[in-house]
Formats: structure tokens, sequence, C-alpha cells
């Protein structure tokens, strides 16, 4: 897929909103290793303008970076949920769960956190 200005501005960058004492709105955005590279935000008297202003400050960014061959941060995706069907024998089911209600955790956070926790050791 070519990255071109139009592929980065349909990625979903979350933008931090926040309402001055004056009334006014200030938008930026949430991405640390956007902002370790260049420092954008946008104002205005609605939310809406805010983040209209942001988002054209972004591509005038986005041009000048493309043209120069730059490096540009794409928002990172936390990490989603799936879920597995896996077959266990019922001894091991019953003491994953006595041991999950132990902790507080569901039986998915017991696997997942046993499952890192093994992992570190490999």
């Amino acid at each position: 897929m070519k990255k071109d200005i139009n592929y980065y501005l349909n990625l979903p960058y979350k933008i931090n909103l926040v309402k001055l004492e004056d009334g006014d709105y200030y938008a930026q955005f949430d991405d640390k290793e956007l902002n370790k590279l260049v420092l954008m935000a946008g104002d205005g008297k609605t939310p809406n303008e805010a983040i209209e202003d942001l988002k054209n400050a972004f591509v005038c960014y986005l041009e000048e970076a493309l043209a120069s061959n730059e490096f540009i941060p794409e928002p990172v995706q936390k990490d989603k949920s799936k879920n597995l069907a896996i077959t266990l024998k019922h001894s091991l089911i019953d003491e994953i769960d006595f041991y999950s209600k132990k902790m507080g955790l569901s039986r998915s956070a017991f696997l997942a956190v046993s499952a890192k926790a093994y992992i570190k050791t490999l």
C-alpha cells in the first residue's frame, strides 16, 4: 500500500480535546511518537474548530514530511482480545478456576498472566 497523505489522514490517531478557561478549545494528538517529532495543536471556539485546526496542521506536516521522505509515526494499536476454543482436562480447569478465584482474576486473565510468566522463563 502506498503511504501517501490520504493513507496517514485515515489512520486512527487519537485526539485529546481540552476546554480552556476562556471557553475556547485546544486539540492535540495523543501519540507520543508523533509529538516527539513535531508539536502540533489546534484551537478554536468549538471542539470541531479545534479539531479541524489540528487536522490542517497535520496536513501541512504530512506534506513536508512526505516530500522530505521523513519517518512518520503511525498510531499504536492496542492488543485486542481474541476468543479461542481450547481443550483442557476437567481437573486442570478446576485448578485454574480455584487459583484464578483466589487471585481475584477471571479464568481468561489468569491464563494470560500465567502464559506471560511462563514465556518470560524461556
